[in-house]
């Protein structure tokens, strides 16, 4: 442009004859100029790929934290320092540049491309997902977190952790638990104060245990906006009982899956009760990665954002770690073409091997599998993620390309996943799978978890006690959402919105934490199923307290958590805080268990009363032997969970549904773990926090 202007110039100060030598010098200069913008546009709209370098070179570029390291036994423990930052952020937005039709850009810091959707999300550290933790057994996690949000309150619980450090085998219940830190679980009301705009707050604990975990919001509706990450806590070799079944456990094959809507999480929650607005996800998202809108431009009309790719070589057997942070009724099954999945391991807990086809994960679950890539072909494999339930009826499936490190595939994404996948060929997967919905267990083909053993020996006693914990959802008129003028009976079509209770209650949080100022805390407003006061704990049918049970320290407790079936064949995922939790038993009752997922089938509703009569009967047997550790597990419709639960941490704990909003109007419980005395003590100037009147 340059050279044409001066070239301009030159021209008004010559002669006609010239002049018209210049034109044509003009002309050719111009045809040269399009030509250089055609050739730089067609630069800038080719589809390149970020993955068109060599697999090895892109790993080196990773930055690694200190503590991502191999863990050693007798190697002194680290301190771990991490610092978040929460703020609002956007997908796809001036960080992307031209991504995606130039596909290097999308690969820039803090771009996230998402599925190639517009909207606003909360990110620590401007990531989707956010930064991850990986560090060794009995390092201490320093995470300071500082809210950048506006006008909106936060906090981070860490999934999966048991907030204290590991106890001697034999020390029994007499031993406390060394370096514990319970208020580092992250619960506003629990266990801490919301961290509020401008404020830092310091989360620190033991990495104990084991396993593949992960952290999330604990503010509501902020974990669908994409406020989550992985946390891995690895163990040395010597330690590790699984280690002779894979060569290969790398930091960038943790895949962490999540339900995608095109809204932020309040734009979902309100309309929909409020009004008849959705509930169902339209994408999803692995790795903050997904495809959904097509861009459609030059001689791509299959153009769309990237999604997630894993790199392998022929011959190795690799340990994969999969993280459900699924927000809404959505259960994905996993199945990889053409290879079969060893499950070994789940929420962090090592079971005896088991190889299926397919695998389905609930929200807050973790499941790792080996996948052997001897004599297969070296070429590209879709990794497949169906979502079921809520996710069938957008068809929601989500894609990971598990591509073996050949020069010869490592071709363009665009290349391979041509146009729109389908959605038929990501469910029903043929063969073995684990854990199925709404399953009870003994079936060999749809394999429950109480079907599977921990991978360590152990033979438990007799419980001390049993508590019965149903839930349903109620058509009772929820203050929250309804009034006198118009009531749950009044109002019309989806507008009727039911409210899950458990044992007919509805959870709420006190506005100081139970855990550190207990002492400002209405006592009167606690109750349970024991203790429930109609006058002071239900308005108009509707009950709702501090939810709240004893467990005395050191006793074991079963538990059973019922679904009454009602008003729907679906499946609820229980998450308990700071524990691990054995799965006894798992079964259906409803009279129609052809009725997997829908309006409730015929006969598939029970009652609280029928499973204790059941039980009282002797007609539940309990495995004793070697049952699988959990810290979240499904509940069968119109059936139940039976989960053992040995209180030796003590604390207040919440128990909840890991559906987001669920969790969010009260489909949850907390536990006293232990008396006052049993608590470990506060640290000083512990943040403080109450109503202002």
């Amino acid at each position: 442009l340059i050279l044409l202007d001066s070239l301009l110039q030159e021209k008004q100060k010559m002669n006609s004859k010239t002049n018209r030598f210049i034109s044509y010098e003009v002309k050719a200069m111009i045809t040269l100029l399009l030509l250089l913008e055609a050739f730089a546009l067609s630069s800038c709209c080719k589809v390149s790929s970020a993955n068109d370098q060599d697999p090895k070179q892109q790993k080196l570029q990773i930055k690694t934290h200190p503590c991502e390291r191999e863990c050693q036994s007798g190697k002194e423990p680290k301190t771990c320092h991490y610092k978040f930052e929460v703020e609002y952020s956007g997908t796809l937005n001036k960080a992307c540049f031209d991504c995606p039709l130039n596909m290097t850009d999308c690969s820039r810091p803090d771009c996230n491309p998402a599925d190639g959707i517009e909207r606003r999300i909360i990110t620590v550290n401007r990531k989707l997902p956010g930064p991850a933790i990986v560090v060794c057994k009995g390092d201490t996690i320093v995470v300071e977190v500082l809210n950048k949000l506006p006008a909106a309150t936060t906090s981070v619980h860490f999934h999966g952790l048991f907030m204290h450090g590991e106890k001697e085998a034999t020390a029994g219940y007499e031993a406390r638990n060394p370096q514990a830190t319970p208020w580092s679980d992250g619960v506003p009301g629990v266990t801490q104060c919301p961290i509020l705009p401008g404020q830092t707050f310091k989360y620190e604990f033991v990495a104990n245990p084991v396993g593949t975990h992960w952290w999330h919001s604990h503010a509501a509706l902020q974990r669908e906006d994409g406020m989550y990450g992985q946390l891995i806590i690895k163990e040395p070799d010597d330690e590790n009982i699984q280690r002779n079944l894979y060569d290969e456990d790398l930091a960038e094959h943790v895949l962490v899956i999540e339900d995608w809507v095109h809204k932020s999480g309040e734009d979902m929650f309100i309309p929909h009760h409020w009004d008849d607005g959705s509930n169902k996800a339209t994408s999803f998202l692995v790795n903050g990665k997904g495809r959904f809108h097509n861009f459609g431009v030059n001689k791509y009309p299959g153009l769309y954002t990237p999604v997630e790719e894993i790199f392998v070589e022929q011959g190795k057997r690799y340990r994969l770690r999969i993280i459900n942070a699924g927000v809404s009724l959505c259960p994905v099954e996993m199945s990889i073409d053409d290879h079969n999945l060893t499950v070994i391991s789940s929420d962090g807990a090592d079971i005896k091997p088991i190889q299926v086809n397919s695998l389905v994960l609930h929200n807050g679950e973790r499941y790792d599998v080996i996948i052997d890539t001897a004599a297969k072909v070296a070429k590209t494999y879709l990794i497949k993620f169906g979502g079921l339930m809520d996710c069938g009826a957008n068809k929601i499936h989500g894609t990971t390309l598990l591509r073996y490190n050949n020069g010869k595939y490592m071709v363009q994404q665009h290349k391979i996943l041509k146009g729109q996948t389908k959605y038929s060929s990501y469910i029903n997967i043929p063969g073995k799978q684990l854990n199925s919905i709404n399953r009870g267990q003994g079936d060999l083909k749809k394999v429950s978890v109480a079907d599977l053993r921990s991978a360590r020996k152990e033979i438990l006693k007799k419980a001390d006690r049993t508590i019965y914990m149903s839930y349903v959802f109620h058509d009772t008129s929820n203050p929250d959402f309804y009034d006198r003028s118009y009531s749950f009976a009044d109002v019309i079509g989806k507008n009727n919105l039911r409210t899950p209770m458990m044992n007919n209650i509805s959870l709420t949080f006190p506005v100081s934490p139970l855990l550190s100022q207990i002492e400002d805390v209405d006592i009167s407003l606690f109750c349970n199923s024991d203790n429930l006061d109609p006058e002071v704990h239900c308005k108009g049918g509707f009950c709702s307290c501090y939810h709240l049970y004893q467990l005395n320290y050191g006793e074991e407790i079963d538990m059973f958590i019922i679904d009454e079936g009602l008003p729907w064949d679906v499946s609820h995922p229980f998450h308990l805080h700071g524990f691990y939790f054995k799965v006894l038993a798992m079964e259906r009752l409803g009279a129609s268990p052809e009725y997997l997922f829908g309006l409730n089938g015929p006969g598939n509703n029970i009652t609280r009363q029928m499973v204790i009569d059941r039980d009282l009967a002797g007609d539940i047997p309990r495995n004793l032997d070697s049952p699988p550790n959990k810290d979240t597990v499904a509940v069968p419709d119109a059936g139940y969970t039976l989960i053992r639960i040995r209180a030796d941490n003590p604390g207040f704990w919440l128990m909840h549904c890991h559906m987001s909003w669920h969790a969010h109007i009260g489909m949850g419980v907390i536990f006293k773990v232990g008396s006052q005395k049993d608590l470990p003590k506060i640290p000083s100037k512990f943040p403080k926090c109450g109503n202002f009147v």
